[in-house]
């Protein structure tokens, strides 16, 4: 009998090869190709969700500031790739949100006298940038995210693109907001970022020169105050300690100014006597006596120090024994324009034009309220100082 050979085993497992090799080959493709471009993909999403993070960060300082009360924004410092069952990532995207070196702010007469520790309180003089830099194994493109001096913007080294606009200039006032604390956190999770309000002053003066660290070039700068100043009034130039922004300011210029810290109070806190009814301070600015005509209250306060000013306020509480009690008032120093209308149990309003508190002397300051006040009426307001201290009168009808 013959026997024929029979290969079919060779056959199948030539096939079996074939198919290995191939699965090779596409499992090779895609954690080469598919895995990476997934992953930048990841990373790029979490670079614009940063953007978005820095922006809460820069309206949480300047609101800070606004009202002295404390912030609170988070910054998603990385994120994590998705899991994948076979195939490999690389270490989860991670970042670093910091403050950079201490750099000085400058503010000159144009004749070349330095009035800086006159303009900026609680003797800081310094501030530092705020930057966002990612560690991403894909995406190369991410640059860096930075905020100063009022704006947040992205900077990719060739180009910047800004995520907000100004507040450094706005008409004939200049708003220097100091970041002079140290910061620094880095990894991979969620962290808070908890702005605190130092002392604020406004003044007012006339030709000055403003000098602020900055990480922009001079055209850039010219892009972002294109609706305030003249290309002539902005230099950028390079120091000792980095980049410099200096603003010549022609005329008179009202300078507002005060530090915010993130995760510190820097300086001396701002509010000193806010809990106290009827304090001696701050600012020495004491309720003298009141008294009621018709519809018009006026008070009378005392101030045993220098000049000084009302820049906002509240009515917190109204108390009368009658039903049909005033709802808001507007306030005024007596004899000049409307500063605000007031709403009781509202929030603060700003004073325009603020209510200049002469030193040395009593100044009257009007409340004209929409309903006559009762007898026995009494109600609580709130003033702030320029300096950013406030302070709570009780007023007896």
């Amino acid at each position: 009998m013959k026997f024929w050979a029979d290969d079919r085993a060779q056959s199948i497992l030539v096939g079996a090869i074939l198919l290995f090799a191939i699965l090779i080959t596409a499992f090779a493709s895609y954690q080469a190709f598919v895995v990476p471009n997934q992953n930048a993909e990841v990373e790029f999403n979490h670079n614009q969700r940063v953007g978005g993070d820095m922006v809460g960060v820069r309206n949480e300082l300047l609101s800070t500031y606004t009202t002295g009360q404390d912030g609170y924004a988070e910054v998603e410092l990385g994120t994590q790739f998705p899991p994948r069952l076979l195939a490999l990532n690389p270490p989860a995207p991670s970042g670093s949100f910091q403050t950079d070196e201490p750099r000085p702010i400058v503010v000159e007469t144009q004749s070349g006298d330095d009035i800086t520790d006159d303009v900026l309180p609680g003797d800081i003089t310094d501030s530092r940038i705020v930057n966002y830099r990612p560690s991403y194994s894909e995406y190369d493109g991410a640059g860096e995210l930075r905020y100063e001096n009022s704006v947040a913007y992205h900077d990719f080294g060739d180009e910047f693109v800004p995520l907000t606009g100004q507040r450094l200039i706005r008409g004939n006032t200049i708003q220097i907001v100091p970041v002079p604390n140290r910061f620094d956190e880095s990894g991979t999770r969620t962290i808070a970022i908890e702005p605190q309000a130092g002392l604020t002053d406004r003044s007012r003066r006339e030709d000055v020169v403003v000098t602020l660290p900055t990480e922009l070039s001079e055209p850039q700068w010219e892009e972002i105050l294109a609706d305030e100043l003249d290309p002539g009034d902005i230099t950028v130039s390079d120091g000792p300690q980095g980049r410099n922004l200096t603003l010549t300011l022609d005329g008179q210029w009202a300078i507002d100014a005060g530090p915010v810290g993130i995760g510190q109070t820097p300086g001396p806190p701002r509010g000193g006597g806010a809990g106290d009814i009827n304090p001696a301070a701050p600012g020495d600015v004491t309720l003298q006596s009141e008294s009621v005509s018709g519809s018009t209250v006026t008070l009378t306060f005392n101030n045993t120090a220098g000049q000084n000013r009302f820049t906002r306020g509240r009515i917190n509480f109204y108390d009368s024994p009658g039903q049909n009690q005033p709802t808001e008032a507007t306030i005024r120093r007596a004899g000049e324009p409307d500063s605000a209308t007031l709403t009781v149990g509202g929030n603060f309003e700003e004073f325009d034009p603020d209510i200049i508190l002469d030193g040395e002397t009593t100044t009257n300051v009007q409340l004209q309220f929409n309903r006559n006040p009762s007898t026995n009426a009494w109600f609580v307001i709130t003033l702030q100082l320029e300096t950013g201290q406030s302070a709570v009168y009780f007023v007896g009808l």
